[in-house]
């Protein structure tokens, strides 16, 4: 984890030693990145160890872009508008593949969490389990639920951003575009991740709530 670290660190500081030369725009341009990507690398490590750290940064990083420049700067990026969307398909692609992994070690971790609450909760109940045990399972607890929002937080910009770009494309290309289909199918996606996750987070503060004493 030591190295992922490093690589996140040098994503954010090397993106941000720079900024006191550029000008307003390319200042939020690398602040935004750097930013999303030190959130993406705490969030990537935690779905995989260092490859997920690695997948984490780069979508944060992607999302940060975002932020500071608006849709119409991402196209900048690209020579067509078919380039343009074949980067955000393959961004969005990223998002969702990053989603997945995160909620299905979040439902097995939840599927844990459950037995283990009910039984700590009886143990306090009945006087056989200190209270220091439940506040630091409870610790512990808080911790995946911030980490679950900063995820949630990614994906629902990322979500509006692709959207904005797929009812753009929707007015200016012709029924049945492939392009317009494959983003369609990203989003979608993205959605049905985003869900998701919002339903892990809904469960985890539940279990929260249980261990509240």
């Amino acid at each position: 984890m030591k190295s992922v670290k490093l690589t996140v660190a040098a994503l954010l500081v090397g993106g941000l030693a720079g900024c006191a030369n550029m000008d307003d725009q390319s200042r939020t341009k690398a602040e935004g990145a750097g930013v999303g990507a030190l959130i993406g690398g705490v969030v990537g490590y935690a779905i995989g160890g260092d490859r997920g750290a690695i997948i984490g940064a780069a979508a944060g990083a992607g999302l940060g872009y975002a932020v500071g420049n608006e849709v119409a700067k991402r196209k900048k990026e690209y020579a067509s508008t078919e380039e343009f969307l074949d980067g955000e398909i393959a961004r969005t692609q990223e998002f969702n593949s990053t989603a997945l992994a995160y909620n299905q070690k979040l439902g097995k971790e939840i599927a844990a969490l459950e037995k283990e609450s009910q039984t700590l909760r009886a143990s306090y109940d009945k006087g056989s389990a200190k209270k220091s045990t439940l506040t630091a399972k409870r610790n512990d607890l808080q911790k995946r639920i911030a980490d679950s929002k900063k995820l949630e937080d990614t994906l629902a910009r990322e979500h509006e951003i692709q959207t904005a770009i797929l009812d753009e494309q929707r007015q200016t290309r012709p029924a049945g575009d492939p392009y317009v289909t494959r983003l369609e199918k990203e989003v979608q996606g993205l959605q049905d991740n985003l869900d998701k996750l919002r339903e892990g987070s809904t469960q985890l503060a539940r279990i929260d709530q249980r261990l509240s004493v």
